[in-house]
């Protein structure tokens, strides 16, 4: 009698199985951080033949790459969300700096809810991630439209400049003072401090958002009062 034929290593069509990949790859990552993105894992939870997964990563490294490339994206993603949900006021200076720390705000609660996939953006690449937005770091193109970290920071420091808050020469630093700012809360909040009470925790993230604020837009203000 003939069985019938089960697919279960051929299921994923070619185009199918690499978005697959990465997927468990992010799974493994949400709940282990980059050290349980493994290859035999990953193969197994698609339910393919750990072989397979060679057809499109040549080896881990390109596999854990591309898991945190998509953790990057993630990031990305909720703070695009949270930022699109906060109302704005009508006054364009002042709804750039609220832009500003709601996108900071958004950073550091991505790596709160999400410390796996946080720490998979940050430190799962092996071949590094570098400075997210600073001169000569250009964001990665191959992320099907998804919204970077690094095109969020530099939209909200384009609408400062635009509203007179950052002289354009100043972006450069203005960068760099950014992602000190809101890559320190995070680390401290979630590997030095993880069980500081929530007063504490949001007080500390107001403070630090508001002292960044003041230093990125000082150089506007002082811009703006010698030609008032």
């Amino acid at each position: 009698m003939t069985q019938p034929n089960r697919r279960t290593r051929t299921t994923y069509h070619h185009g199918d199985l690499r978005p697959a990949l990465i997927g468990a790859g992010i799974e493994l990552a949400r709940t282990g951080g980059p050290e349980a993105v493994v290859l035999r894992e990953v193969a197994r939870l698609v339910g393919v033949a750990p072989n397979s997964v060679y057809g499109h990563f040549r080896t881990l490294a390109g596999l854990k790459a591309a898991v945190a490339q998509q953790a990057l994206c993630e990031l990305g993603a909720a703070m695009a969300a949270h930022v699109a949900a906060v109302p704005e006021p009508s006054d364009p200076r002042a709804a750039a700096e609220l832009h500003l720390s709601e996108v900071g705000r958004a950073y550091v609660r991505f790596a709160l809810d999400e410390p796996g996939l946080f720490r998979t953006a940050m430190d799962g690449n092996p071949s590094g991630v570098g400075t997210p937005g600073s001169p000569g770091h250009e964001p990665d193109p191959d992320t099907g439209g998804q919204p970077q970290p690094d095109v969020i920071l530099l939209a909200a420091l384009d609408r400062l400049t635009g509203a007179g808050c950052l002289p354009p020469g100043e972006t450069a630093a203005a960068v760099v003072a950014s992602w000190a700012t809101v890559h320190g809360l995070a680390t401290i909040l979630v590997n030095l401090q993880p069980d500081l009470p929530v007063p504490e925790r949001d007080a500390m993230i107001d403070n630090g958002l508001r002292v960044l604020l003041l230093g990125v837009t000082a150089l506007g203000r002082a811009r703006h009062a010698g030609t008032s």
